[in-house]
């Protein structure tokens, strides 16, 4: 497909779809007001009054045979509205750009494969056509990924791999929906979809792609003011991801097992209550618990987030960890401050620049062939 028959394609999917709305809409009608006047003329033509002596009906071959026959027609010519759209749906164009997208207990995760990042909203380039891979972990619920001015929707079924299209033709912001009850706080599940020019889009990706690959120094891991933690928004990071079984105040306990980060009792933490325990839990999840690893966000998100918990309760009584601890149980165990080579280019310094790094440097884009 061309960009122009890209792009009409995409308009015939939400033609079709209005198309059949409004189909089924003065169908529905019809045959409502024509049942129910039926039903009131038969009300009055053969009440008590009008019609004192009851009958037998035995039937009348030639009503039975309108009945079945119209039906079926109309049936099957809905069919074929149905499907046309559908089609286009599965249609989808060859150069399309792709995007998965992760449905999980309770928020979105939508992933840029090409570029290996993530991010809770979807961005996407006007005038591009975009395919959206759906799924969700095997041990979640099904979710319904719903974008309705596109009117485009797919079920995240555990496992499973599916997909949607569409293509937009004019820069804005869009709402996401979950349409697939999947829990507690399943109204939770509401995103934005974001068509940026595709400057600002690829703009967009660099700094995810820098914040990503942005390596890790010990002392700035350690102070949760330094710049590189100070500009991650960590509690718009924990209202996103952790808030719906910890509580915005991370007071726990809104699913079962969700820890309360202002108790530090020790036997209550399976991982321990340090920035190092924190990290790992964040990195690695707890086996056999609601609680999943959250190895899709980058380093520095997961850092703001390990010690925007221990700001809940960072008194006296919680165990510091030490710089070597940080250092050997965090930073090199985890490659932490070698991260692996990125996949895109962009100038280094603008890259600390807009992050508010210091003296770290970004490693070398990565060669083709390269292991």
């Amino acid at each position: 497909m061309n960009l122009i028959s890209t792009f009409l394609a995409s308009r015939e999917v939400i033609d079709s779809v209005n198309n059949a709305w409004w189909i089924l809409t003065i169908i529905s009608i019809v045959l409502t007001v024509g049942i129910m006047g039926t039903m009131f003329v038969f009300l009055v033509k053969y009440s008590r009054k009008n019609h004192p002596e009851p009958t037998d009906i035995h039937g009348n071959t030639k009503l039975e045979i309108i009945w079945t026959i119209l039906p079926t027609i109309l049936a099957a010519y809905l069919f074929f509205v149905g499907y046309e759209g559908f089609a286009l749906m599965r249609d989808v164009p060859e150069d399309a750009m792709v995007v998965e997208c992760h449905g999980r207990q309770w928020y979105w995760e939508f992933r840029y494969p090409n570029e290996d990042v993530s991010s809770p909203d979807l961005y996407v380039p006007v005038n591009t056509p975009v395919k959206i891979r759906v799924t969700a972990p095997v041990d979640d619920v099904v979710h319904s990924l719903f974008i309705p001015y596109f009117r485009v929707k797919e079920d995240c079924v555990p496992g499973k791999w599916g997909y949607m299209w569409f293509e937009a033709d004019k820069i804005s912001t869009y709402n996401v929906f979950c349409t697939e009850f999947c829990g507690k706080d399943h109204a939770r599940m509401i995103a934005k979809l974001h068509v940026l020019s595709k400057e600002d889009y690829e703009k967009w990706l660099d700094k995810k792609v820098q914040e990503r690959y942005l390596p890790v120094d010990l002392e700035g891991a350690m102070d949760p003011m330094s710049d590189a933690i100070t500009s991650r928004d960590a509690p718009t990071l924990f209202k996103t991801y952790c808030a719906s079984c910890h509580g915005e105040n991370g007071e726990g306990g809104l699913v079962e097992g969700a820890r309360n980060f202002k108790d530090l009792t020790p036997k209550n933490w399976k991982n321990g209550p340090k920035l190092t325990d924190i990290y790992k839990t964040l990195e690695e999840g707890i086996e056999g618990t609601q609680m999943k690893a959250f190895n899709n966000l980058a380093p520095w998100d997961r850092i703001a987030l390990a010690h925007h918990v221990i700001s809940f309760n960072n008194s006296a009584e919680r165990p510091k960890a030490t710089k070597e601890e940080v250092e050997k149980d965090m930073i090199k165990k985890y490659n932490l401050d070698n991260p692996p080579a990125v996949s895109r280019e962009f100038p280094i310094d603008e890259a600390m620049e807009a992050l508010g790094g210091k003296g770290a440097a970004l490693p070398p884009k990565k060669k083709q062939g390269a292991n």
